[in-house]
């Protein structure tokens, strides 16, 4: 009995396929025999519906978009909708956007298509002009979930997680939500409170295939900040004064409920014409998130110097964020031990250093950041160091961006102890940077071009800089990721020597 019934269901499926099939063959030689501008956007939305029957929402979106373009005004602001929310699924963001658009132009009360304009927007990254047209839906039908869940979904996006989190708990309050639940979710996880996202995701019910698969998505983040990682790096350095250092790094991090915390050791081998000197550094950090808004975090370390006699310093770190209108307050205390040369071992050169940051991301597209250090040397020099930046992203999906960034350097002395210590040093750089994220390869490269001078043992400098830095990874499976970096270039204070320099090498992270 039950194998006849799976034969049946078989056979049907089977005539169904093959009767889509025939239907969309006989569609396309429909198309090829007119050129009726009215009758072939009637057949390509034809189309778009079989492919769509057929799970090819790629190929039915296509259809779409041709269907509209051929005469959109033959359609119904219905059908229109309907072809936009398949764009939008397929990917067609901008496509989607703009027939969104038009619709609203044409029937303003159409809460519908507004609100799905809203949720389009903000999956394009313009989480501002998502937020207008949520506010646009909810001004007209305040108690309209879908909206509140599409604002509270921009708001989280923007990092004003304080804003969106009430707005995740009034729609539970109404009822179970599997959207808002996992937006909640999302948000806990982005201020640190794993243990509240892990709580959370395992209230969400799936009820259809998007779900499970939203669920999924989910579970996979989650675990990605859960389980231990083990990072592992190597990088090669030289620069034009005959500096090489070979430095080996071995990270390994996990959580203790919302604790998260590490264990890192380095090995350099550092040399030059005259020496061949090493350096050991340990530490042990951790870092928690007290409320959704400040976090605190810090460490306490070991480092030893050898050049024929070994020398062993403590070293620590303590730091603070808060989270601030649209961004980060920061503050930091720091005491390291500089042994990126031969010379700087030998020397015994310490650092200690205390400042603090300001970092908003005012829109969508546009960032700031500015930060200050007050710097204290063991051979008595001190430095003031601040930095701005300012940078505006071009494209969202690949990120492309392009920015400014400031430099000011200021010693009280050149102490010849091996670091690069100028009188009044300033540069202005202007860079652009690309992000590209696909399947299981992404990149990163930043280029810059700019200006600097300043002032050392009394004799003035002024030069053009140029560099730039990159990233190339590969992630063979989910929990494994390879990489390969680079950095270098001619500006004076991206490194301790103030000298040309160069620094490449690979990584491997891998979570378990």
């Amino acid at each position: 009995m039950i194998k006849a019934a799976v034969a049946i269901f078989l056979l049907s499926a089977s005539f169904s396929l093959s009767f889509g099939a025939e239907s969309i063959e006989k569609i396309q030689e429909a198309i090829q025999s007119t050129e009726d501008k009215s009758k072939l956007a009637e057949l390509y939305r034809q189309l778009g519906d079989h492919y769509v029957s057929q799970d090819r929402i790629d190929e039915g979106a296509a259809a779409y978009l041709r269907a509209l373009t051929l005469s959109r005004e033959k359609f119904s602001v219905e059908d229109r909708l309907k072809m936009a929310i398949y764009l939008s699924w397929a990917d067609r963001l901008d496509e989607a956007i703009e027939e969104l658009r038009l619709i609203t132009n044409e029937d303003p009360k159409n809460l519908r298509a507004r609100t799905h304009l809203a949720r389009v927007l903000s999956w394009a990254g313009r989480l501002a002009e998502s937020i207008e047209e949520a506010d646009r839906v909810l001004k007209q039908s305040p108690d309209n979930t879908d909206a509140l869940l599409v604002k509270a979904d921009a708001l989280q996006w923007q990092g004003l997680y304080g804003t969106a989190v009430p707005m995740y708990r009034s729609l539970l309050e109404k009822g179970e939500n599997f959207d808002a639940r996992k937006g909640l979710s999302y948000l806990l996880l982005a201020v640190g409170n794993r243990t509240g996202a892990e709580e959370n995701s395992r209230l969400l019910k799936p009820s259809n295939p998007r779900e499970q698969n939203e669920l999924k998505k989910l579970t996979d983040a989650i675990d990605n900040v859960a389980k231990p990682k083990l990072d592992l790096r190597y990088n090669y350095y030289t620069d034009s004064d005959g500096n090489h250092l070979r430095r080996y790094n071995l990270l390994y991090g996990s959580w203790m409920r919302n604790l998260y915390w590490d264990f890192s050791y380095r090995h350099s081998d550092a040399r030059d014409k005259t020496r061949d000197n090493r350096a050991e550094d340990a530490s042990l950090n951790a870092y928690t998130n007290v409320t959704d808004t400040l976090a605190v975090g810090g460490g306490l370390g070991f480092n030893q110097l050898g050049d024929g006699g070994n020398t062993n310093f403590l070293t620590g770190h303590a730091k603070a964020d808060v989270r601030i209108f649209k961004g980060t307050l920061g503050v930091n205390f720091s005491r390291e031990v500089l042994s990126d040369t031969a010379q700087l071992i030998e020397n015994r050169i310490r650092m200690t250093s205390g400042g603090l940051y300001l970092s908003q991301a005012l829109t969508d597209r546009f960032s700031l950041y500015g930060g200050y250090n007050r710097k204290f040397f063991s051979d008595q020099n001190r430095a003031h160091d601040a930095q701005f930046v300012s940078q505006y992203a071009v494209y969202l999906v690949p990120r492309i961006s392009v920015g400014y960034k400031f430099r000011f350097l200021d010693f009280r002395k050149q102490s010849g102890s091996g670091f690069f210590d100028p009188d009044n040093y300033v540069s202005n750089r202007f860079f652009s940077s690309l992000y590209l994220e696909r399947e299981k390869f992404y990149i990163y490269s930043e280029f810059y071009l700019g200006h600097q001078s300043f002032k050392r043992n009394g004799f003035p400098a002024s030069d053009f800089i140029y560099g730039g830095s990159g990233s190339l990874g590969f992630k063979p499976t989910q929990n494994i990721a390879l990489e390969f970096n680079v950095e270098g270039g001619n500006f004076a204070a991206g490194s301790a020597t103030g000298f040309n320099y160069l620094t490449l090498g690979p990584r491997l992270l891998f979570r378990f």
